[in-house]
């Protein structure tokens, strides 16, 4: 939560603090991918349609965007797989 009130280099701070401990921030590319994850993680729940949008994310988006060039000092998102069910 932002504190109010705080300085300029008291917020430079915190930012070098947290790239010490190799926390950065996500490239703003793939923040648009992990969004756009959320309706074909729906659609794969729930299982009952054809995995179109799974389809096109998985074949076409994800790729595009690995071919964007990445900012310098971002991290990423986890992995995840795509097209596989678990069978319980």
């Amino acid at each position: 939560m932002p504190e109010f009130g705080r300085t300029l280099e008291e917020e430079l701070d915190i930012w070098k603090r947290k790239l010490d401990h190799g926390i950065l921030p996500p490239d703003p590319a793939r923040i648009i991918k992990n969004i756009l994850r959320i309706p074909a993680a729906i659609e794969h729940a729930v299982g009952i349609l054809p995995p179109l949008i799974e389809r096109v994310h998985s074949e076409f988006t994800e790729p595009m965007i690995e071919r964007l060039p990445r900012l310098p000092l971002t991290c990423d998102f986890p992995i995840t797989e795509w097209k596989r069910w678990i069978r319980e």
